[in-house]
């Protein structure tokens, strides 16, 4: 007879003591408890870039990280371009600003335009060619 590994056995006492200790059990008072939590952290990341671009009103990178984060929290795409466009209006040769607009705009299904955006990007920042490909063959 095969007994199981020593590995197998820690496995099944791990989980063993989690469901035993409450760790995996969902209760709704915990998931509330963490999505209050989890809220809090992406308002305070909110505030925190706005914030930046406040203080910083002419720098073209705090602009296009406000527009990261607003392009990849909850999809504000709206609120994103406004940002990468300010950052494009103060350095309108910043590779990666480019390419944050044609990541938006993909997200938004206006891939003609992403195009024009990530040729933009490789043009001002030719390190931003495999980033530029990732995006457009995932699309």
């Amino acid at each position: 007879m095969k007994f199981p590994s020593p590995t197998a056995c820690l496995c099944c006492a791990l989980i063993l003591i989690l469901f035993s200790s409450g760790c995996t059990t969902y209760t709704e008072s915990r998931n509330n408890e963490n999505m209050t939590y989890f809220m809090e952290k992406v308002n305070a990341s909110q505030e925190y870039y706005d914030n930046r671009v406040v203080a910083e009103p002419n720098n073209a990178e705090a602009w296009c990280i406000r527009g990261m984060y607003y392009n990849n929290c909850y999809g504000q795409y709206a609120e994103a371009m406004e940002s990468c466009n300010r950052a494009l209006e103060l350095d309108p040769e910043y590779g990666v600003a480019w390419f944050l607009k044609g990541v938006i705009l993909t997200n938004m299904n206006v891939t003609d335009e992403a195009a024009l955006c990530f040729e933009n990007a490789t043009r001002y920042d030719p390190g931003l060619a495999k980033d530029v490909q990732f995006v457009v063959g995932n699309a």
